[in-house]
């Protein structure tokens, strides 16, 4: 195993938007870009932190939501070590870190409260990964062998109707039930919200896919699978989505960070 992760990560505001409502978090380094060219950094493999943020377009300024949100993560060092799940970003921290920060930015102003975002984090240490988000921003984690495999959970209506058996996964339903059930808001009432946590070993040869879901909903998954050479450098696969996403349209803001190991 080596001792760096080559990463690579892009966004755009899409081809119908006016403001990159989209943030991007690649270690310290807090990106909000209305066209951002695929950009390559390596990150130590003994720990690190990447994490998408997604605003919410009927919320207000939901350009606003996902930058606070990932200046929290930013500035995690700084949260009070029991809100740590043995040394792991989890559910506590983004409750009583993350969502508390976002308050405290915009909740107590008229025009700022209830801007809303998702979030999904790629957090590592060792030769183990952990996967947090709330929302449809999603963690894709793909083995050596080309298996791919979603490690967040959609927190929409559609999904929660799916694991209620009330619904097949490949059942077709109306737009609404694809509107997200939970999400992070600028609201300290709005404090009732799901947080996924995901834990695992990473393994040799796997690569982590973040995107919004200016990717997933443009692309679908089986078009993400299809896109996918695990020979290419991960700045030219980056390239091979973003263009794949440009091409189709891009309807929405969309950001991606893709994380492999070096070689």
């Amino acid at each position: 195993m080596t001792d760096a992760i080559q990463v690579a990560f892009t966004q755009h505001r899409g081809k119908r938007a006016r403001i990159q409502q989209d943030a991007v978090l690649v270690a310290s380094d807090l990106v909000q870009a209305a066209d951002l060219p695929v950009t390559a950094v390596t990150l130590c493999r003994f720990a690190g932190l990447c994490a998408v943020a997604d605003g919410v377009a009927v919320s207000p300024v939901p350009q606003m939501a996902s930058r606070k949100v990932l200046e929290a993560l930013g500035t995690v060092e700084q949260a009070r070590a029991e809100l740590f799940q043995n040394g792991w970003i989890g559910p506590r921290l983004v409750r009583q870190h993350v969502q508390t920060h976002l308050c405290r930015r915009l909740a107590h102003d008229p025009r700022t409260h209830g801007a809303a975002t998702t979030l999904a984090l790629l957090q590592w240490r060792d030769a183990r990964f952990s996967v947090v988000n709330v929302g449809d921003s999603r963690v894709y984690r793909i083995g050596a062998d080309g298996v791919w495999q979603q490690v967040s959970k959609d927190h929409t209506y559609r999904q929660s109707m799916i694991e209620r058996g009330e619904i097949a996964p490949e059942q077709s339903v109306g737009q609404l039930y694809h509107d997200l059930e939970y999400m992070l808001i600028a609201d300290e009432g709005e404090d009732d919200f799901a947080v996924h946590w995901r834990q695992g070993e990473w393994l040799p040869g796997e690569s982590f896919l973040l995107c919004t879901d200016g990717v997933h909903d443009t692309l679908g998954d089986e078009r993400l699978a299809a896109l996918y050479r695990a020979e290419l450098p991960v700045t030219e696969q980056a390239s091979r989505y973003r263009e794949a996403v440009l091409a189709a349209g891009a309807p929405d803001n969309f950001s991606l960070i893709l994380l492999r190991e070096s070689r």
